[in-house]
């Protein structure tokens, strides 16, 4: 059994993939980087839906109702809010406790839904709680709206309405803007990806793994609609979810949407081979830069198991476009071999890398000749997100 290296207080790395990430980074700054994954950016980027709302017209009616809100000084459609904290918790006599995902929203504010409890024993209604993490970190103060007996009985709901958090972002889901559509909650550097894209009207765009939407409603947004975009995620969960946004965001009729694995679309729809103009790849990773991350576990094997998969959609990806079309490429991980190692493939397969144009952008890691076309989002440098996003174009 491989050698666990704890980086800080709830994130563990089996002893190779540290062992591995020591040959880009020294121990301090792996140590310094995760310490920034570990909490919530200072902002919490929210995109507006220009398709139903202009951005000064919605931070009118966020500022009406005492929200504090800020356009982003960069991208047309994007604004954000402050996040507030760490505050101190206060003390309850009974605790709930929730998984791993519900504790990360929970960290911020959110409140307890019902599917994410683990334990709540002897819980009644109208009881003070504390929400407690998986690995026992107390999180949150607030009030349970359910009893353990009721809890056993009923699937969906707000288990606790939640008081107080470590820190503190608007409750984005639960504002009525977000059910009209009006806006969508993405990170800065996602809301980049679909910019570096660039769709234009009567281009034929695909998305290969499309759920749950973000990007892709982005490109429907940035094209006015105008194009011809297909959307593709491999089970009906993930196209449900991509369906909801859609529809709540007044884009559902503009997408083609199809229930299949995107590695097998060269073989399974031959006709699609060599049509697109622009294929965005977003494709399952590690997700080592997504914060905040309270508990996480990764091995080398797992970041290996992602390149291989990633590497099947690359190739597909390239057969489907045609020559001199565009693919943009991005993970929400830090890890070179999911990133770095992933584009020196696609310029094997025959792409070439074209420059990434972010103002403030990191670039790659310069073991690479190309280094410098790509953009890098670092948590400890940029205060967002760990993200990686290049552009290719298929030069025949």
């Amino acid at each position: 059994m491989s050698k666990i290296v704890e980086i800080i207080s709830g994130i563990y790395l089996d002893y190779e993939l540290y062992k591995y990430l020591l040959d880009y980074w020294s121990d301090s700054e792996i140590e310094f980087m995760f310490s920034y994954i570990k909490k919530p950016p200072k902002r919490y980027y929210v995109r507006v839906n220009t398709f139903l709302i202009d951005r000064d017209s919605l931070i009118k009616i966020f500022r009406d109702k005492g929200f504090e809100v800020y356009p982003d000084e960069y991208l047309p459609d994007s604004i954000w809010f402050p996040i507030k904290g760490p505050f101190k918790i206060p003390s309850a006599r009974k605790v709930i406790v929730v998984d791993k995902f519900t504790a990360e929203s929970v960290y911020m504010g959110a409140n307890v839904y019902i599917p994410g409890v683990i334990k709540a024993k002897s819980v009644q209604k109208g009881d003070e709680v504390n929400i407690i993490a998986p690995n026992g970190e107390i999180i949150a103060y607030g009030i349970s709206q359910i009893s353990e007996d009721e809890l056993k009985a009923k699937r969906k709901g707000i288990a606790v309405k939640v008081i107080k958090s470590i820190y503190s972002a608007p409750k984005v889901r639960e504002l009525p803007e977000f059910e009209k559509g009006f806006i969508y909650d993405q990170s800065l550097p996602a809301q980049w990806v679909s910019y570096v894209l660039n769709p234009m009207s009567n281009e034929k765009i695909l998305d290969m793994c499309a759920a749950p939407g973000g990007k892709l409603t982005h490109i429907v947004q940035l094209c006015k609609g105008k194009a011809k975009i297909y959307a593709f995620d491999r089970s009906m969960n993930k196209i449900n979810e991509l369906k909801y946004h859609l529809i709540r965001l007044g884009m559902y009729h503009i997408v083609d949407i199809q229930i299949h694995d995107s590695r097998y679309l060269d073989i399974d729809f031959p006709k699609l081979v060599g049509r697109f103009d622009k294929v965005l790849l977003d494709p399952p990773c590690s997700t080592l830069g997504v914060r905040p991350k309270l508990i996480e576990y990764k091995t080398m094997d797992m970041v290996k198991s992602n390149f291989e998969y990633q590497i099947q959609f690359l190739k597909v990806a390239y057969r489907l476009l045609r020559k001199g079309g565009v693919l943009v490429y991005s993970t929400c991980t830090i890890t070179p071999l999911e990133n770095e190692e992933i584009i020196k493939k696609a310029i094997e397969f025959g792409f070439e890398i074209e420059f990434v144009d972010i103002p403030g952008k990191s670039t790659g890691l310069d073991k690479y000749d190309w280094f410098y076309m790509i953009a890098r989002f670092y948590p400890h440098i940029h205060d967002t997100p760990g993200f990686f996003i290049a552009k290719l174009v298929k030069k025949c």
